[in-house]
């Protein structure tokens, strides 16, 4: 049994990165301000992990901005919504799952 000493550590694998990204796939949703959409990232899955594990491994990850979109509610006012770039949404889905103890 591998033992971490960080959360951080963890994080460092392309196996749970790619558990992260399988359920990043399963909710759907839009692209982030960067306009990739999630086919565009499956399509190129590994080479996309890879970088992202890089990233992260040699401290040089960023999220990047959010895209704001309003959304109107029945009462006339608006919803702001945050939403993150796939990468972004892959690192936060596994961070997620290592917090909740999921089998990732």
């Amino acid at each position: 049994m591998r033992v971490y000493h960080s959360l951080y550590g963890q994080l460092l694998s392309k196996e749970k990165l790619y558990k992260g990204f399988r359920r990043v796939w399963k909710a759907k949703g839009a692209a982030g301000i960067d306009r990739q959409s999630l086919s565009d990232f499956a399509s190129n899955l590994s080479d996309n992990l890879d970088q992202l594990l890089h990233e992260l491994s040699t401290k040089q990850y960023q999220a990047q901005p959010v895209r704001r979109v309003e959304i109107p509610k029945e009462d006339g006012g608006v919803r702001l919504l945050g939403i993150p770039t796939i990468r972004d949404r892959v690192v936060q889905q596994t961070l997620n799952d290592l917090l909740n103890l999921r089998s990732v």
